[in-house]
């Protein structure tokens, strides 16, 4: 089995740089929110009241909140964000692998903008800059006053990174279509045949694979740096990738083969699923050289499942996403 090993997660492209990829997230299209200003004038507390049960800090209003969490970020305060957040606020905030820079942007994001999102009379949604990104922990009031919610926080970006993940692999899964598509334009091997590759990463000193290394100014591989900060024996953004070489009855021109002798010519297909199904990823994902990708939920044993698929076959619940696809082929 061929698999495609690497970990590298997708950039949000903002001016808060890597900030984003653990305090911000745009807001959901369509979401009915309230907007409220934060003045600048609300001072953090420095020894917030602990609650005896949350075992957090408690405020008497989320804008205190808000303003001592971001004391807490922009001077490092460790000690001060496991009051305010939690104990256990590294899942949601990693200060070790904020560089300067972040931080910098950080505060300049909070000085030009900061504000508060009601959701109903008792939820507060922190969004800090122009563009108003949002951290996924929300302040909410209970009978001990106003304080974060870790667990909804833990749970939204649970949700967000499913989200990013398979975005994410359905245009890796696009990519692999284009890149098979232009290694067969030309003989790789000098074996005088056009043929698609069996392997995502090249054999060492060949191209038999769809990646390779390239001197500098040299023309990239099919997948170009798609590969290049791979991790081996870990997913890409979350997914494992595995080659088919034979398609079933379900696909479109019926059942067989792809390999002609040794080599890949009447076609291609791959499988994708999560590296950790409900945390890394829910859906599976297939293509072909049709270039439709089909969607599928094959459940907590999908690993099992796409390790052992023997062909690609988009029959019984596998739906096209049409979204990110080529145009829709016809059985």
């Amino acid at each position: 089995m061929s698999y495609l090993f690497n970990n590298i997660q997708m950039v949000v492209c903002s001016p808060l740089s890597k900030m984003t990829n653990y305090l911000f997230k745009l807001l959901t299209a369509g979401m009915l929110l309230l907007v409220i200003a934060c003045s600048n004038s609300v001072q953090p507390v420095l020894e917030p009241e602990i609650d005896p049960i949350l075992k957090q800090a408690v405020f008497s209003s989320a804008e205190l909140a808000a303003s001592t969490f971001a004391h807490a970020v922009k001077t490092a305060d460790e000690d001060l964000l496991s009051k305010v957040i939690s104990p256990d606020f590294y899942e949601v905030l990693q200060l070790d692998t904020l560089t300067g820079e972040d931080l910098d942007n950080f505060i300049a994001a909070w000085d030009t903008s900061h504000t508060l999102l009601a959701q109903g009379n008792d939820k507060m949604m922190l969004a800090i800059g122009k563009e108003q990104w949002t951290f996924p922990v929300p302040i909410i009031e209970s009978s001990a006053g106003w304080h974060f919610d870790i667990e909804e926080g833990l749970e939204r970006m649970r949700i967000r990174r499913i989200g990013r993940n398979e975005l994410a692999t359905m245009q890796t899964v696009l990519a692999y279509y284009d890149a098979q598509m232009e290694y067969a334009e030309k003989d790789r091997n000098g074996d005088r045949i056009l043929e698609y590759a069996q392997k995502f990463i090249s054999t060492p000193d060949t191209r038999d694979g769809l990646f390779w290394e390239v001197q500098a100014n040299e023309k990239l591989s099919p997948l170009g740096t798609l590969l290049a900060d791979r991790t081996p024996g870990r997913g890409y953004n979350g997914y494992f990738y595995r080659i088919l070489t034979a398609q079933g009855v379900d696909a479109k021109g019926g059942a067989y083969n792809y390999l002609l002798g040794k080599h890949m010519r009447a076609g291609f297909a791959m499988i994708a699923w999560p590296e950790e199904y409900g945390e890394s990823g829910i859906m599976s994902f297939i293509v072909s050289h049709t270039g439709i990708v089909y969607e599928q939920n094959l459940g907590s044993d999908g690993a099992g499942i796409a390790e052992k698929m023997p062909v690609y076959n988009p029959g019984k619940g596998w739906i096209a996403t049409q979204e990110v696809s080529l145009p829709q082929e016809t059985k």
